[in-house]
């Protein structure tokens, strides 16, 4: 073969072998770019899919609390007030990108919005909405809405059913949302492209979309590509979307929102997301095409130049050796991309882990909580009946000693328990506050008052001091004498006897400062901020020997930081601690401003203020107390305490002071005075008198036989002080014990101010009627169930209430059985779910009490078991016997079909008053005597 013909076939193969090259290169650059495209907007939509989540499942939070709100309030028309508009603008301000949270009544008319008091005039815009809760519907996302009003951006509406206490349609609550918090956040995730982001309903409506988001108002795609194909296929993925509304190619992800069924598509434009191909491939042409020029020149001039033969493969050698080079670092490339894509896994790995770390510690607390809760069962539940003597006298009065004592102890451990659920909601963020005007004296009085009775028992000094200029702080007040208690109490156990504890309140630098100083232990300087971590304990062997959970001072530094304040320690080990907490200086209030009683002249600190002890363990909560006008006069009181040594004490204190005071040991007692003709300006009562009835429930009778007497009720537990008074009626107090003597003294002055102010008198010697027997309350509210009973069913016999029990663990069921002992009732126990199913098709009862958690058929099943039989057994009413305390098992029950839940431990008490409230809702529902 002549030199020409294989320099001519040298020519060919070179530039084939080129030209492929080239259009390798440019096919895998080419699906290289299309796999990373189709990546990012993965990528994309799933962080857009845990923004819709976290948005709406934060709507869902915030229309929880206004549904308990207006459950609270008795409806949507009770709310219609500054009270109720303060708070759902509280609940608004919680809700990213919230426009306002609307209440509706059943008709969809606007009974109360967030945004402005009195609500603007609107009907509830969405009707699919509106059918869907109307339908059963627990939360509804509803399509994208134009607002009134030029410039402003559209909104989607989340909304719940609101119910009645009987389970009818009342009204909804509607949390409407910008639609912009949702389509900018793209904006947040430094996407160099202009991306598509729609957030569309379960049926292709549409709720948000950018571009474009004003003119989809409205709009639908059900019948696109992804609603017709890709989502009945998998309910996420990632396809080539052509565009119903605009037209526009895009290369597109989507994904299903968990729980909700919103569906989230992401896409950036084919065109723009191969911008950067084209012009890649351009230049790769560009190169090949001059390298097949300098090659053919170089072949041409070597057939022209035979001489020159040995340099053109000198050269041809070189541009294969060039491209080589190039192959060599497209491989690199493509080793560091799949690193890349290696570590990204890595990371989604992580997360995900994190993800199931959170969900363990959550049902790390919830199982604590029930295993804890399941064993105090029994112990508060005999200790109390011990205590009662309910099976008769025990023989030996130091055995209702210890039986106290046994109740104390367990209500010393449900503190633990509530300790430890406030530091599992601070953790998770849902620890919030109700603020409001707070008078940090009467706060630091409190706490010495409270804790006086503990530091003297350890031979402690305690003393507190409160400058007038930060007298009157903004904040929440119950926490900010839970902060006070926490560190005072801390203080007093790490000070040995003999040693002193401290509480001041100043200015510095214009801001309020509280310290409490010790002379105590003292902190080891390796552990100072250790021990302000959960669970931590100082290291030294003293400090060790002092019992503690260690969430003390890390809950009270998340108190103090919730006011936006700061929480310091500062300790020399055998000297002494100083906490030092500073609040902003906008927490303080001027002195106009403070809270004060009507017409109460201001109270002169004092360093000590007398009180009157009591034995009681634990600190209540702050006295909630009607704001009555000052008046003084004599006042005719019904003094009821089963401690002979306080009620004597008080009674004498009371007659000095110039009023009548008529005293009882017990509730029995008292109602004998309540059911005659004595007249009453108060019933000032205990609220812990074991045995029989306590203060709570003898001020309920008490407001049934003297309507309009105002009641007092005294309490040094804080689990019995802690509740709401106003749960009894507008004329019930709270008042703490030990008293001090400024508080019942301003106590009376309100209550006589009442008296002399025109009100009548509960009851006169000469004109109070003798109540009606069916008006005269027996001391145990299931001391007459026949009168609560529904009507039996004609082939029963006339007798006592049924009721069926179903227990797994048999000491609960011999709790039960005493607990029902002489109540009464008939009652049949079971050990499972399987055996009431089977009790309730055998039997006629009046009503099922249900433990949750069983072996084999739980609760939960079978309460849907008997739901599922015909009438009147499928309508019999169920209660929940749970240790649990989470609003989603709550849930769980009510969806289960029953009709409420009494908690455990039992308390006795609260057990009747349930079934008796629960045979009364039967009767009233059914029409039955």
């Amino acid at each position: 073969m002549g030199r020409f013909l294989r320099g001519a076939l040298v020519m060919v193969v070179v530039l084939a072998a080129l030209a492929g090259n080239a259009g390798h290169r440019i096919y895998h650059d080419y699906q290289d770019t299309l796999q990373r495209r189709f990546a990012m907007v993965r990528d994309m939509a799933r962080l857009v899919d845990d923004h819709v989540h976290r948005t709406v499942r934060t709507a869902d939070v915030a229309l929880d609390q206004t549904a308990a709100m207006v459950a609270e309030a008795g409806g949507p028309q009770k709310v219609r007030d500054l009270k109720h508009w303060t708070r759902l603008r509280e609940y608004a301000a919680q809700l990213e990108g919230a426009d306002a949270i609307w209440i509706y009544d059943a008709d969809g008319r606007a009974v109360l919005e967030s945004a402005s008091f009195p609500n603007r005039i609107a009907d509830f815009a969405d009707p699919a909405g509106l059918a869907a809760l109307r339908g059963g519907a627990r939360l509804h996302v509803g399509a994208a809405q134009a607002v009134r009003g030029a410039g402003q951006p559209p909104v989607f509406p989340v909304s719940r059913p609101l119910y009645d206490d009987e389970g009818r349609f009342v009204g909804m609550a509607s949390a409407t949302i910008r639609v912009d918090s949702l389509t900018d956040f793209y904006a947040l995730l430094g996407v160099e492209f202009d991306p598509l982001i729609g957030v569309y309903g379960p049926t292709g409506e549409i709720i948000a979309r950018r571009p474009a988001t004003g003119e989809s108002v409205g709009k639908s795609v059900a019948g696109g590509l992804l609603f017709q194909s890709k989502l009945r296929e998998a309910p996420e993925g990632q396809f080539l979307l052509q565009s119903m509304l605009d037209g526009v190619s895009r290369i597109a992800a989507y994904r299903t929102v968990r729980d909700y069924g919103l569906v989230v598509l992401t896409g950036i434009g084919r065109d723009e997301a191969m911008a950067d191909w084209r012009t890649r491939t351009l230049h790769t042409v560009l190169e090949t095409a001059a390298g097949l020029l300098a090659i053919l020149a170089m072949l041409g001039w070597g057939l022209r130049y035979l001489d020159r033969e040995r340099k053109a493969q000198v050269a041809l050698a070189e541009a294969r050796s060039a491209v080589e080079r190039t192959s060599a670092e497209r491989d690199e490339t493509a080793r560091l991309a799949a690193e890349l894509d290696q570590a990204r896994d890595m990371a989604e790995t992580a997360r995900r882990a994190a993800e199931a770390a959170n969900r363990d510690k959550g049902e790390f607390l919830a199982g604590l909580s029930h295993e804890l809760r399941t064993p105090l069962n029994a112990v508060i539940g005999f200790s109390d009946l011990i205590a009662r003597e309910a099976e008769g006298p025990v023989g030996t009065p130091s055995y209702r000693q210890y039986a106290a004592n046994v109740r104390d102890s367990g209500q010393h451990v449900l503190e633990l328990i509530n300790e430890i659920l406030d530091h599992a909601r601070a953790e998770a963020g849902a620890l919030t506050l109700e603020e409001g005007p707070c008078d940090l004296e009467d706060a630091a009085d409190f706490a010495v008052r409270m804790l006086t009775p503990r530091a003297e028992h350890a031979g402690v000094l305690l003393s507190a001091a409160v400058e007038p200029a930060v007298r009157n702080l903004h904040g929440d007040d119950r926490r900010i004498r839970q902060i006070l208690l926490n560190l005072i109490a801390n203080a007093v156990k790490y000070t040995p006897s003999g040693g002193s504890v401290t509480l001041s309140a100043a200015l510095d630098d214009g801001a309020p400062v509280i310290r409490v100083i010790d002379t105590g232990l003292g902190i080891p300087a390796e552990d100072i901020d250790r021990v302000l971590e959960p669970f931590a304990r100082a290291g030294n062997a003293a400090s060790r020997e002092v019992e503690g959970t260690g969430l003390g001072l890390p809950l009270t530094k998340r108190l103090v930081e919730l006011h936006g304040g700061t929480l310091s320690l500062r300790s020399t080990l055998g000297v002494g601690t100083t906490v030092t907490v500073r609040l902003p200086a906008s927490r303080l209030l001027p002195a106009e401003s403070a809270p004060r009683e009507a017409g109460t002249p201001p109270v002169e600190p004092a360093a000590a203020p007398d009180s009157i002890l009591d034995s009681a363990p634990a600190p209540p909560a702050p006295a909630t107390v009607p704001s009555w006008p000052p008046f003084s006069g004599p006042l005719s009181v019904l003094l009821v305490d089963d401690d002979p040594t306080v009620r004597d004490m008080v009674a004498g204190l009371l007659r000095g002071w110039g009023h009548r005071v008529i005293a009882a040991a017990n509730a029995n007692e008292a109602l004998v005075v309540l059911d005659g003709h004595e007249p009453l300006d108060l019933l000032l009562s205990d609220v812990v008198m074991p045995p029989g009835m306590d203060g709570t429930e003898l001020a309920r009778h008490a407001a049934r036989m003297r309507p309009g007497l105002p009641v007092l009720l005294a309490s040094g537990f804080a689990a019995h002080a802690a509740g709401t008074p106003s749960a009894f009626g507008p004329d019930v107090a709270m008042i703490a014990k030990p008293f001090a003597i400024d508080d019942l003294r301003r106590q009376l002055a309100r209550i006589a101010a009442r008296q002399g102010g025109g009100a009548a008198r509960p009851a006169t010697a000469a004109g109070l009627p003798s109540p009606s027997p069916a008006a005269r309350p027996a001391a145990n509210p299931a001391a007459n169930p026949a009168a609560h009973a529904t009507e039996r069913s004609p082939e029963r016999s006339p007798g006592p209430p049924r009721l069926l029990i179903a227990e797994d663990l048999a000491i609960n069921r011999e709790l039960l059985a005493a607990l029902f002992r002489d109540s009464g009732y008939a009652i049949d126990l079971v050990a499972d779910g399987a055996a009431a199913v089977e009790a309730v098709e055998a039997g006629d009862y009046d009503l099922v009490l249900m433990d949750v958690q069983m072996p084999g058929m739980d609760g939960l099943e079978a309460s849907r078991a008997i739901r599922a039989m015909p009438p009147p057994r499928g309508d019999l009413p169920i209660l929940a016997l749970t240790a649990g305390s989470s609003e989603e098992e709550r849930r769980d029950c009510r969806e289960a079909g029953m009709n409420g839940h009494v908690g455990k431990p039992y308390d006795r008490e609260v057990l009747l008053r349930q079934v008796t409230r629960t045979l009364d809702a039967t009767r009233s529902r059914t029409g039955t005597a």
